[in-house]
């Protein structure tokens, strides 16, 4: 991203679309979170910058207006933004096939529950790659199914997931998914996957939940101004359901999905 002449690395983005044997498919949105954007809109910024691998092994900047990012269209509550567009030659990305989406009916076949390994992959903006993107995988498990909305900062009351893994600046928008292993459980049998661990793209990432130190267990509320005004992390992240991103992209392109 660029912000006051210099580029800044505001979040991450991912691509998704139909399942296909080439990296230049038609139908690829990338994805990323809504924040991410209207940061940059509110800025007075009308360009947003997309730092890509490629296959030589360096990086390259893109151009894009930020008016051509979209929106839900129906709930300006859920934190997604999508580029309609294709991954260039040269790119060196992969497309997340739609296929791969953990849509309620793959979550209840699978049973997937509290517990279940999720990973983050996206940008460390402490150690983001000098020459190329350096992503980071977290590891984690999901903690709270979509049963309820949850607060969210700036966005109201959100459909959401919330998973037991840190989420830090720079992971905005960032995909997560489920690690469901090659072995498992399910409907009182034991079932092996024979195309390798079963894994889902959960959703992506919308940021975490924090408090301030003063709030923490063994943390006295009478320990300084300065200490009591800062904020602690509290290692739980929100997620958006992947299926908020796949009604936003059939309402655009229902072709497409």
């Amino acid at each position: 991203m660029i912000a006051s002449g210099e580029f800044r690395l505001a979040g991450s983005a991912f691509f998704i679309g139909k399942d296909t044997e080439t990296e230049t498919a038609k139908d690829v949105f990338l994805v990323t979170a809504r924040h991410v954007i209207d940061g940059i809109r509110k800025l007075g910024i009308d360009k947003v910058f997309i730092r890509a691998n490629t296959t030589s092994g360096t990086s390259l900047w893109a151009e894009c207006e930020s008016t051509a990012w979209l929106f839900h269209p129906t709930d300006s509550s859920v934190d997604i933004a999508l580029l309609k567009t294709g991954v260039p030659e040269g790119w060196d990305h992969l497309v997340i096939p739609f296929s791969m989406s953990a849509t309620p009916a793959k979550m209840a076949s699978n049973e997937v529950a509290l517990g279940d390994e999720v990973f983050i992959v996206g940008l460390f903006r402490h150690h983001h790659g000098s020459q190329k993107n350096i992503p980071i995988v977290r590891v984690g498990n999901l903690a709270a199914l979509a049963e309820e909305k949850v607060s969210a900062s700036g966005f109201g009351m959100i459909d959401a997931y919330l998973i037991e893994a840190r989420s830090i600046g720079g992971l905005s928008g960032s995909p997560v998914f489920l690690n469901l292993g090659v072995v498992r459980y399910v409907q009182n049998a034991v079932k092996h996957s024979t195309g390798g661990p079963i894994q889902l793209l959960l959703g992506i990432v919308h940021g975490h939940f924090d408090v301030k130190t003063s709030a923490v267990d063994d943390v006295q509320a009478d320990a300084g101004a300065g200490l009591s005004a800062e904020r602690v992390n509290t290692g739980i992240a929100i997620v958006v359901p992947i299926e908020k991103v796949i009604e936003a992209i059939h309402a655009y392109a229902p072709d497409a999905v």
